[in-house]
C-alpha cells in the first residue's frame, strides 16, 4: 500500500543521503562497518552478496572492496542512481537491481551473505521479507540486519520520554526534504509498534534458525514519575545464520501459479536435456561459438535471457565471466540453481520478464538467448530492452529456429513428421519425453511468427531498437547439434543473429 510512496520519499532524499554516505566513506564509520561486515560474514572468499535496500551503496562498496561479488538492490531509482555514481568513483564493480525487498526476484539459495542497513523498519510485510531472505540464502549463509527502534515513540511512553527534545527517528542529511511524509507512513508500519530486536529474534527462532547474534546500542533517560534512570534499545545489529540443512518451514509446496506455469511444467524435461548437453561436445562448441562473437574482454558481464536450466549461464561462468541468468519460471530457476551448484559455478539467477528487464541501462557487455525469442509476444519491446541494458559496443547473440513455421507450413510439417518417425526408428526417442512433437505442433494456436521467415524478419526490428550492426547466419547446426538433433530438426535449422550496440 505504501511501497511507491516510500520509494518516492527516498528518491527525493537520495542526493542528500548520498552526501552522508560520502562522508562515511572517508570517516571512522567506514572502518567500523567494514569490521562489522567481516565479522558477521560466513567463511569463504569471493562470497555472493546481496545488499538489500542498498541506498547510495555504502555496504556494497565495502563488500566489493573485500573482493566479494555484490548485487545492490533498492526499490528507489534515485538511490540506485546515486549508488552507481559511488561505484564508479570507488572503482568497484557491483550489479544493480531495482526490486522489492519483500518479493525477491532470485532463485532459491542464490547468495552466501545478505546485508541491510536501516531498511527493515520501512517494510509493510517484514515477515514476508525475512521469509524471502531465508529462501534465497544458501545453507550456512548469513544475514546481517542493521536497524533500530526508530518510531517506537509513537506507541511506547518510555520511548516518548526518552525521545525528549531530540529524536530517536531523526533524519540527518535531509538537505531541505521534509520528513513528514515518511513519519506519517512510519506511524502505520508494523515494526513501529514492536520492540526490536526481540521481535526479529523471535521470528527467526520460530523458523528454525539456531544461531543468532545481537549487538545493541542504548539510550539512558530519567523516568518522569519515578525519577529513576532507565535505558532503552535504540539501534541494533542482528546476525542470523541459516542452518546447514534446509528448514522444513522453507520447503513449501510450489505455489498455484508455479504449478500451472507451462514452463515450470516442462522444466524437468528441459533439465534432462541440459544435463546431457553439459556432459557432451556441446560445451566447448558453444563456448567457442559465443566467445568468438562477444566483445573481447577478459571478464564479461553477461545476461543470459530466458536462461532455463542454465546451460549458457554455466558454461560462460566456467569460462570466467560474470553471468546473470534471468527467467520467468520458478521451475526453470530451481533447476538452474541446482545445476550451477553441481558444476561449482555461481551465476546470479533472477526471476523476471524478458520483455521488461529489472536492470539498469548499460549493465552488460553481452546478452545471449537460446530458443527464447520464438516464445516472445512483443519482440519490439524485448529487443529495445536488451539494447538498453547493453553497454556501448556490447553484443547481443540470439540463437533460435523457425519453430512456428511447422504450424503454418504444411510442407515443413510433413517433413518434420517424417523426420520424427525416422528419429524414433534410429534413436528410439525424441526430445519431448517421447511425446510425438508433430501432434503437439498441430494442436498449437496461431502465433505471430507463424508466417515469418527468420532470421531475416528480425533484422528490421533490431535496427528499430537501435542496434547499429546486425548480421545473421541462417544455419549453424554443423558443430552444435548431434546426429539426432540434425535428423529431427533439420527442416528448421538453428540460426544465429549478432547485433552490436
Amino acid at each position: 500500500m505504501y511501497l511507491d510512496q516510500i520509494a518516492h520519499y527516498w528518491d527525493r532524499r537520495a542526493q542528500g543521503y548520498a552526501k552522508s554516505i560520502q562522508a562515511q566513506l572517508s570517516g571512522t564509520e567506514r572502518d567500523h562497518f567494514q569490521k562489522l561486515l567481516r565479522s558477521q560474514a560466513p567463511a569463504g572468499q569471493s562470497l555472493d552478496c546481496l545488499d538489500i535496500g542498498c541506498g547510495p551503496g555504502f555496504f556494497s562498496i565495502l563488500l566489493a572492496l573485500d573482493g566479494h561479488q555484490v548485487t545492490a538492490m533498492d526499490y528507489s531509482q534515485g538511490m540506485l542512481e546515486q549508488a552507481q555514481q559511488h561505484f564508479n568513483e570507488m572503482g568497484v564493480t557491483v550489479s544493480i537491481l531495482q526490486s522489492d525487498a519483500q518479493n525477491l526476484p532470485f532463485a532459491d539459495a542464490s547468495f552466501d551473505y545478505l546485508v541491510s542497513r536501516n531498511l527493515v523498519w520501512n517494510l509493510e510485510q517484514p515477515e514476508q521479507a525475512y521469509r524471502e531472505w531465508l529462501r534465497v540464502l544458501r545453507p550456512g549463509g548469513r544475514i546481517l540486519v542493521v536497524d533500530g527502534n526508530h518510531y517506537l515513540h509513537y506507541y511506547d511512553e518510555n520511548y516518548q520520554t526518552a525521545k525528549g527534545t531530540d529524536s530517536l527517528s531523526s533524519h540527518p542529511g535531509c538537505y531541505g526534504v521534509d520528513p513528514t511524509p515518511i513519519n506519517e507512513i512510519a506511524r502505520e508500519l508494523p515494526l513501529s509498534r514492536v520492540t526490536r530486536p526481540k521481535w526479529d529474534m523471535d521470528w527467526f527462532l520460530s523458523q528454525g534458525v539456531e544461531r543468532i547474534e545481537v549487538q545493541v546500542q542504548r539510550k539512558t533517560f530519567i523516568e518522569r514519575i519515578s525519577g529513576q534512570k532507565r535505558s532503552l534499545i535504540t539501534d541494533f545489529v542482528l546476525g542470523v545464520e541459516k542452518p546447514g540443512v534446509e528448514m522444513n518451514q522453507l520447503d513449501a509446496e510450489p505455489s498455484v501459479l508455479d504449478r500451472h506455469d507451462d514452463w515450470t511444467q516442462s522444466s524437468d524435461n528441459y533439465d534432462r536435456i541440459i544435463h546431457a548437453e553439459l556432459d557432451s561436445f556441446r560445451v566447448p562448441a558453444w563456448t567457442s561459438r559465443i566467445l568468438s562473437q562477444a566483445p573481447q574482454k577478459d571478464t564479461l558481464d553477461v545476461l543470459d535471457v530466458g536462461c532455463g536450466p542454465a546451460f549458457f549461464s554455466i558454461i560462460l561462468s566456467q569460462a570466467g565471466h560474470r553471468v546473470v541468468g534471468l527467467d520467468g519460471s520458478d521451475g526453470m530457476l530451481r533447476h538452474a540453481a541446482d545445476n550451477a551448484a553441481d558444476y561449482a559455478v555461481r551465476p546470479l539467477f533472477v526471476k523476471g520478464d524478458c520483455q521488461d528487464l529489472p536492470f539498469e541501462a548499460c549493465s552488460f557487455d553481452l546478452v545471449v538467448s537460446r530458443n527464447v525469442t520464438h516464445a516472445l509476444q512483443d519482440h519490439a519491446k524485448a529487443y529495445a530492452e536488451w539494447h538498453r541494458v547493453l553497454r556501448p559496443g556490447g553484443v547481443m547473440l540470439i540463437f533460435d529456429a523457425n519453430w512456428h513455421l511447422m504450424h503454418t507450413d504444411r510442407a515443413i510439417r510433413r517433413e518434420f513428421a517424417q523426420r520424427e518417425t525416422m528419429c524414433f526408428e534410429q534413436f528410439g526417442s525424441n526430445f519431448s519425453a517421447d511425446k510425438r512433437e508433430v501432434e503437439s505442433i498441430e494442436a498449437l494456436p496461431g502465433h505471430l511468427l507463424g508466417s515469418c521467415v527468420r532470421p531475416g524478419w528480425d533484422v528490421s526490428h533490431l535496427e528499430v531498437a537501435g542496434f547499429a550492426e546486425v548480421t545473421v547466419e541462417e544455419n549453424i547446426i554443423a558443430d552444435l547439434w548431434d546426429d539426432k538433433e540434425k535428423l529431427l530438426y533439420g527442416a528448421t535449422p538453428l540460426f544465429m543473429i549478432r547485433a552490436v550496440k
